[in-house]
């Protein structure tokens, strides 16, 4: 084994010494060479256990916790020096699905996915041993992850996922499995159980002194949620949220670097509020999830990248003023009334990256010449299935004919986009047999206004379409 190997080399390089001795006599040197002890030269043997005489913490920090908890316990069998071991991995990671057949995972009935009353019982027995009730302070925990289903989490995994976080972990992992496929919404409200609700005690600010990586899946959370995390955990840093679903409309954390609430989540309840976000020290942003659209409380001067962020209608430039200092952007429906004019447009000195996914891009791409004009270092543009509208050049040909003069909204419309010398690609993505004519058209104008030569190329793939302009 590679740390068999590691431990033989080091305990050669500790028989051998210092090869050479010298002392000075009379203005010369003597030396005296010493070669290495024979057994230090030896092949081990076939049945030699290296792996066992190395210290409990290598085997508990860097062996032991790579395994789940059940795996780890299992090691006790192996001999009499890994009897013991396991109850001091610093990780617990309890999962379910261990305790069922294969096929009982992969089966579609409901029925079959539950779990028996001796796999219960096993399940229940596990988490007794890695997270026993004491009356003494436990030794706190680098990582703690737990996956029930939605019965056992109000059995077993609400209790267990207490006693946890009295470990203090620095990594919280919560999965509940609620197989809502084909459910009705009043059933599928039953099978989220709530968090944190009756699951942590009113006051866990102990418990997360040390929590910086929370993530959440297949729970349902609301204001209370939003409420712990504004103040009980103080030093989160990175919040991830899956198949969650959520009623709460803001969001607050001075301490926050880290947010992505995943495609799979949705709100409990559809009106015409939206999710503000209110996290200064944000560095990474990621919302997939279904309406509400978003908006930001203050400036987020960290900012790194923000994903897939739908636009509150009338709200745009508030939003994107917000997100200036973003290296990475994108954007989803995003409208074109607040933006029409170019007034107070902000200024993306740091933006690499823009994806504009199902957007309008107005008029002449007019929205898309603003981000260009304002995005000096701006290397990588993608439209994918946006729209562009037709009444441009008509409007413009009308009032060529008759003489009248170009508003400024005309000229700026017009005028030379491609201030942003760094563009190296723009690319266009759609689906095939779509009617993007016009926005082709537009956005090969806004292309030729660059003064670097291009060159262009059309893929097809899965009844999809791409059209790619690179500058050399």
């Amino acid at each position: 084994m590679y740390v068999s190997d590691t431990a033989t080399a080091c305990q050669r390089k500790q028989q051998r010494g210092h090869p050479y001795k010298y002392r000075a006599e009379s203005g010369s040197m003597q030396g005296t060479f010493s070669l290495p002890s024979t057994h230090a030269m030896e092949t081990p043997a076939a049945g030699d256990d290296r792996l066992s005489e190395l210290p409990d913490c290598v085997l508990t920090d860097n062996v032991l916790s790579r395994l789940t908890s059940l795996q780890a316990a299992r090691t006790s069998v192996l001999s009499r020096r890994w009897r013991h071991l396991w109850r001091a991995v610093p990780c617990v990671d309890i999962d379910q699905r261990e305790f069922r057949s294969s096929e009982a995972i992969a089966s579609d009935d409901d029925e079959k996915r539950r779990l028996s009353a001796e796999e219960s019982e096993a399940l229940e027995d596990l988490c007794e041993r890695f997270l026993p009730l004491l009356d003494a302070p436990p030794p706190p925990l680098d990582t703690l992850h737990l996956r029930v289903s939605f019965r056992d989490f109000r059995s077993t995994g609400r209790r267990f996922t207490r006693r946890g976080l009295a470990r203090r972990p620095v990594e919280f992992h919560l999965r509940c499995d609620n197989y809502n496929d084909g459910v009705s919404y009043a059933d599928i409200k039953d099978r989220f159980p709530y968090f944190p609700g009756l699951t942590l005690p009113r006051h866990l600010g102990a418990f997360a002194c040390r929590l910086k990586t929370m993530c959440l899946a297949g729970l349902s959370l609301e204001d209370d949620f939003a409420g712990c995390l504004a103040k009980d955990f103080t030093v989160l840093e990175d919040l991830r949220l899956e198949g969650c679903m959520y009623g709460f409309c803001r969001l607050t954390s001075q301490s926050l670097r880290t947010l992505v609430i995943d495609i799979s989540c949705f709100r409990g309840y559809i009106d015409n509020d939206v999710l503000a976000i209110a996290a200064p020290r944000i560095a990474s942003l990621r919302i997939d999830a279904r309406p509400p659209p978003v908006t930001v409380v203050g400036e987020m001067p960290d900012l790194v990248a923000a994903e897939s962020l739908t636009t509150p209608s009338g709200g745009e430039l508030s939003l994107l003023s917000s997100l200036r200092h973003a290296r990475r952007l994108g954007l989803s429906k995003l409208s074109t009334t607040a933006l029409l004019g170019g007034v107070d447009f902000p200024v993306f000195g740091n933006l690499r990256t823009l994806l504009l996914y199902r957007c309008d891009v107005g008029v002449g791409c007019q929205v898309l010449r603003c981000f260009l004009r304002n995005a000096p270092s701006l290397e990588a543009l993608t439209l994918r299935y946006c729209s562009c509208s037709v009444c441009y050049s008509r409007s413009r040909k009308r009032k060529a004919r008759s003489g009248e003069k170009a508003s400024d909204h005309d000229d700026w419309c017009i005028r030379t986009a491609c201030e942003c010398m760094s563009l190296k690609t723009i690319e266009l993505e759609f689906y095939e047999g779509c009617a993007i004519d016009e926005l082709a058209q537009a956005l090969v104008r806004v292309a030729e206004e660059e003064p670097r030569p291009m060159e262009s190329s059309v893929k097809n793939w899965d009844g999809k379409c791409s059209l790619k302009i690179s500058f050399t």
